[in-house]
């Protein structure tokens, strides 16, 4: 185990420079399209209806494909049972994949289908109480939560064992559509988006729900409209297309903060569709916007996080470090004593706690790391009477 720390002052800002890496791979048999839908298990995705174009007639589609990672193959699949949708939503419940809601043209609709790979069938789910389009929700174990309902704030779960739907806690933010969202850590996050008449947003929040309870967090910039979320390994993604962007962010829950992973290595892609199987994440369809033209895409990236090197931060006095020696260990240390009451936490970057426990006062600290530790980001949090510290480290 191998760890990588730097200090800096809280004050100044704060870095963490992790990777994501990209590669390209089998295009969609289907057209190009953008405001589709897509959503994977550990092994196969769906992925299909949207818009062709935005002028003209008889643009918005209802075909869908099936995407399998073990061959990066694409084959079709019946269509749609709703008919043509743009703006529609999927999401996948342990292996459970459903599509549901979206536009056929101006309206909004309520219906919701799951697809199941083993007999190549649409089997419809029971409607949504409210009608959903351009709008995306989160997986928190067996339930679906998708909301604000147009004009009202209103957020309904869909429980998948059970195959109901209820209400749950109003979301306090603004009304908005082409919102992004994901689910890490027990929690579910929704954010960006724009106003229902104009203005675009980069506020997050955080739905808990044992509490049922909503609460914000860390905003992104710049902001959009045209950008897509999905979860890997535990941890939140973006693919912000903002201020003509092109680049994936991940939200770290421990330290409330979004950072850098990579850029696509294409033209911007915007309204596309992130999706997960497995271990990687996938970005398809869109429009890419960076050859003059809106131009429809059919095209399938893969990312894949691997880590990377980060900036640890400081704050207190006891001067909490982290120490790696030549035969692999790691000791937490600090160079004043411990007061009473004193506690540490190391969490990993999607916020989940690692470890936690009380430390001896009187003395410094000086902490043996578990060797069990897997390679990524974490953070050691010590609280102490009237203050608290961090340090962000890296095992490789």
């Amino acid at each position: 185990m191998r760890i990588t720390t730097l200090f800096v002052q809280l004050a100044m800002p704060a870095m963490l420079l992790a990777q994501a890496e990209w590669e390209q791979k089998t295009s969609c048999t289907g057209a190009g399209r953008f405001w589709a839908a897509a959503t994977g298990n550990s092994t196969v995705a769906i992925a299909g209806t949207g818009r062709l174009q935005f002028s003209g007639v008889n643009n918005t589609v209802s075909d869908m494909w099936l995407y399998t990672a073990a061959t990066d193959s694409w084959e079709s699949i019946p269509a749609y049972p709703g008919g043509v949708r743009e703006g529609a939503t999927a999401f996948t419940i342990g292996e459970r994949l459903f599509l549901g809601f979206g536009s056929p043209f101006i309206q909004f609709t309520n219906d919701l289908y799951e697809f199941v790979p083993a007999t190549g069938q649409w089997v419809q789910m029971p409607n949504a109480p409210a009608s959903f389009g351009y709008s995306h929700g989160f997986v928190i174990d067996d339930t679906f939560y998708i909301g604000p309902v147009n004009g009202s704030g209103a957020v309904v779960a869909f429980n998948a064992t059970t195959e109901s739907w209820s209400n749950v806690a109003p979301f306090p933010g603004q009304d908005r559509r082409a919102q992004c969202a994901f689910s890490a850590n027990g929690k579910g996050y929704l954010g960006m988006g724009a106003f229902v008449f104009g203005g675009v947003l980069g506020d997050w929040w955080e739905y808990d729900p044992v509490a049922d309870a909503w609460t914000q967090v860390a905003s992104i910039s710049p902001v959009s409209d045209q950008s897509t979320a999905t979860e890997v390994g535990g941890r939140g993604y973006v693919f912000n297309v903002g201020g003509n962007q092109r680049n994936l962010y991940a939200y770290g829950a421990a330290l409330n903060e979004w950072t850098f992973q990579s850029t696509l290595p294409t033209d911007r892609i915007a309204n596309g569709t992130l999706f997960t199987i497995g271990d990687h994440g996938y970005l398809v369809f869109g429009e890419k916007t960076g050859v003059g033209a809106n131009i429809p895409v059919n095209e399938l990236w893969r990312f894949t996080p691997t880590g990377g090197t980060a900036i640890g931060e400081l704050s207190g006095g006891t001067g909490l470090a982290a120490r790696h020696h030549a035969d692999g260990t790691v000791r937490l240390v600090s160079s004043a004593p411990m007061a009473a009451g004193a506690w540490l936490e190391l969490l990993d970057a999607a916020g989940r706690q690692v470890l936690a426990q009380g430390v001896p006062a009187g003395a410094p600290l000086d902490l043996l790391l578990p060797g069990s530790l897997g390679a990524g980001a974490y953070v050691a949090q010590l609280r102490t009477a009237g203050q608290q510290e961090r340090v962000k480290l890296v095992v490789r």
